[in-house]
């Protein structure tokens, strides 16, 4: 068993919304402008044209189709396609050897060629939705063990073992992504006949900075090389929605740490809120009313500000959807044009029944649990307001209680002091009878007064209420 491959090639695809950075001012294309650097003279940026506002699926962007470059020692061929996405664009970019005959039983460090300080990578910004790295290269009979049955055609023994071609594979991978930048080993399968090695852990998709998404493919039947022309722009839409749909998955995981924070200063605000009312075992009074007015106003800002974060988190399920349903559009056109059925595509077919569908649990998860903030929120709230509405209602009770005894108080001492003249004789006026007369209408006056505030605090406990029906 040999360590050689034949024709290694390697097709990058990327994609970047184009939000306020349309034409060549795109980092997608300043990006390819970089790679091609180290292969050619030409650029990108020089050959594009202005794209047009279209519904279209998919748009070319080039004025020459495609753009294709030659190096020599060692011979190097490619090209570079861009094109527009729908609301994005995407580079399809190929690196790698002829298939004909003259870059047979290269050693698998050539790899390092096609990828020199790691320039087919892309740390992107917030518009760059991701990569795949696909590297393809052809086995011989000399890439299988000596200890199998060769009656069977070659392309048939390379499926049946395939784990007899792990280990090249990660060879392959160590050789194009080296150092710390080489994704683990994921999964394996066939596709469309030839054995295929995914590298990259579901499990680090929310870690940005160190996910990385390769496919080796290491082709051992013609019709496999056919069936993956036939289908290239389809594989194209497939990685496009795939990377959406990763993207929209690590743009939520930072809305879980917003709302992580978010959901702890509220549960201190409702604990302290709570140590608060726990104090208070009388009547409020006007600083009380007004600190739990104050405590109403930031929950109210820190609940329009909570439910905006959890609508994004929404929104990014819902786009995860959207895009999946798209993945497994384009996935069933394969398979119609192929003629074959999806599990026979299982390493693409996998994302849609697996990964995805993994993404989607981890945020109805996030959203379930932090629903509760809301809860909180709105618990906290009412609470809040039905004990100012309740001392509100107290206090003016209170007020009208007291107009209602200073007005009887004083209607009664005016009755009074108007009736007094009448009542007793002033004949001659005695300015004596005229100070008494004041004194008796105040008695009165605050007679009436006691009176009418033992009559409104007790009548409420007299009157029997109606029962609710």
């Amino acid at each position: 068993m040999t360590d050689k491959i034949s024709a290694p090639n390697v097709y990058l695809y990327a994609f970047q919304l184009y939000h306020n950075s349309e034409g060549s001012n795109n980092p997608l294309w300043q990006k390819c402008d970089n790679i091609l650097r180290k292969f050619t003279y030409k650029k990108l940026t020089h050959h594009l044209k202005s794209p047009k506002r279209s519904h279209d699926q998919c748009e070319d962007l080039l004025l020459k189709t495609p753009l294709e470059f030659t190096r020599s020692n060692p011979l190097i061929e490619g090209f570079a396609q861009p094109l527009q996405i729908q609301d994005s664009y995407a580079l399809w970019l190929n690196i790698g050897c002829p298939e004909d005959g003259t870059a047979d039983n290269l050693d698998v460090s050539f790899i390092k060629e096609i990828n020199p300080e790691n320039i087919l990578l892309i740390d992107g910004d917030d518009n760059f939705l991701g990569q795949t790295l696909l590297l393809t290269g052809w086995l011989t009979e000399n890439n299988l063990p000596d200890n199998i049955d060769y009656s069977l055609p070659f392309a048939e023994l390379c499926c049946n073992h395939i784990d007899y071609f792990k280990p090249i594979a990660n060879q392959c991978r160590n050789a194009l992504l080296p150092g710390d930048s080489t994704p683990i080993f994921y999964r394996s399968g066939i596709l469309f006949g030839s054995p295929i090695f995914e590298y990259g852990l579901i499990s680090d998709i929310a870690n940005i900075a160190n996910y990385r998404h390769l496919l080796v493919w290491l082709l051992c039947d013609k019709q496999t090389d056919k069936d993956f022309n036939t289908c290239q722009q389809e594989i194209i839409d497939l990685l496009f929605y795939r990377n959406k749909i990763i993207k929209s998955f690590q743009d939520s995981r930072k809305i879980y740490h917003d709302l992580v924070k978010n959901y702890d200063e509220i549960e201190e605000d409702i604990k302290y809120l709570q140590q608060q009312l726990a104090k208070i075992r009388s009547s409020l009074t006007t600083a009380d009313l007004e600190t739990l007015k104050q405590q109403l106003k930031v929950l109210l800002g820190k609940a329009l500000s909570y439910t905006s974060v959890l609508r994004k988190l929404e929104a990014f399920d819902n786009t995860i959807a959207i895009n999946l349903n798209n993945y497994s559009d384009i996935l069933q056109k394969i398979c119609d044009t192929l003629k074959t059925d999806k599990e026979e595509l299982s390493i693409l077919n996998h994302f849609e029944i697996k990964t995805a569908p993994y993404m989607r649990s981890q945020i109805a998860g996030d959203l379930g649990y932090f629903k509760h903030g809301t809860d909180l929120i709105e618990s906290a709230i009412a609470s809040i307001r039905g004990i100012v509405e309740i001392e509100q209602a107290k206090s003016d009770r209170a007020l009208q209680t007291r107009v209602t005894v200073i007005g009887v108080g004083l209607g009664v001492s005016g009755v009074a002091a108007t009736a007094y003249p009448y009542l007793i004789k002033q004949d001659p006026p005695n300015p004596i009878n005229f100070t008494l007369s004041i004194i008796i209408s105040l008695c009165l006056g605050v007679i009436a007064a006691a009176i009418a505030f033992t009559a409104i605090q007790i009548w409420p406990h007299l009157c029997p209420k109606k029962p609710r029906n």
